[in-house]
């Protein structure tokens, strides 16, 4: 089993450029969409919301275009191999504190399911909790003591909550397009049903967690849980091709499922990051 997972992962060197180009093509994605205004829809929900919305709701597009010129401009200075370090340091503190002010949005606004009772039913801000291991890997650039730790904890919190939700009927309707649209799902876990598909996969993502926790007491089983974790969020990347619906009108225009589906990628640099580092 460690010759597999050890032929399957890739190498350190690998690592850190999918790390560096799957963090910048995110921000940047996100910020050329926000200089487009094609995310006013998002903006409006958030800023809705928030306890100042008053104050914020004149000001939407303002905050879109300098929420974007943030996103993309930290995005290029990362990407970009020939700019001097001090200004890359600087990219993956801003883009921390951009993920930092994701997370607060799950204080600020109604992000549980209420048909549910609430929290913690966990509705809109499944999203918002990817930005932990998101924060994990910029503070890993920045070579911060207890990175790996925030990043490991992100996948645990992704898997875990969202796992969990998946035994839920809300979950199992939302979850459901996706199976029937993928060539991974469809010839298979479709004719079990929707409560039941959802089921399963929420069985996977909870025994992949189970996993991840042998971080504190069995090496082997926490490596496999890694390779499980990969799988599972390469599985959902390819969403973003088999589910027409993520896109908001087409290429580049992500959808909200395409903007859930895309920070992946970085949970995917997450993965890889723990296994080598």
């Amino acid at each position: 089993m460690q010759a597999l997972i050890n032929r399957i992962m890739p190498t350190a060197s690998t690592t850190h450029m999918y790390a560096v180009l799957s963090l910048s093509g995110m921000f940047i994605w996100f910020g050329l969409m926000n200089l487009m205004g094609l995310t006013g829809s998002t903006i409006s929900q958030w800023v809705d919301a928030h306890p100042f919305s008053s104050q914020l709701k004149p000001h939407k597009a303002d905050i879109a275009f300098a929420l974007g010129i943030l996103q993309a401009g930290t995005g290029l200075l990362i990407a970009i191999y020939s700019i001097p370090q001090r200004f890359k340091r600087m990219s993956f503190g801003l883009i921390a504190l951009l993920s930092l002010g994701a997370l607060s949005l799950m204080f600020t606004n109604p992000v549980w399911i209420k048909s549910l009772g609430g929290f913690p039913a966990i509705g809109s801000g499944q999203g918002l909790i990817k930005y932990i291991a998101i924060l994990g890997v910029a503070l890993w650039f920045l070579n911060v003591r207890g990175a790996k730790e925030i990043m490991l904890i992100g996948l645990i919190m992704v898997l875990g909550w969202i796992g969990a939700m998946k035994f839920t009927g809300p979950e199992a309707e939302g979850v459901w397009p996706l199976l029937t649209s993928s060539p991974v799902f469809n010839w298979w876990i479709t004719d079990l049903g929707k409560q039941n598909a959802s089921n399963v996969i929420g069985a996977i993502e909870l025994l992949t967690v189970l996993l991840l926790t042998g971080h504190w007491w069995n090496r082997k089983a926490y490596e496999f849980g890694l390779l499980l974790a990969g799988g599972t969020f390469i599985v959902t990347l390819s969403f973003l091709i088999s589910f027409t619906a993520s896109w908001g009108g087409g290429f580049p225009n992500l959808a909200s499922t395409g903007h859930f589906l895309l920070k992946d990628a970085i949970l995917l640099a997450a993965v890889f990051i723990l296994y080598r580092d």
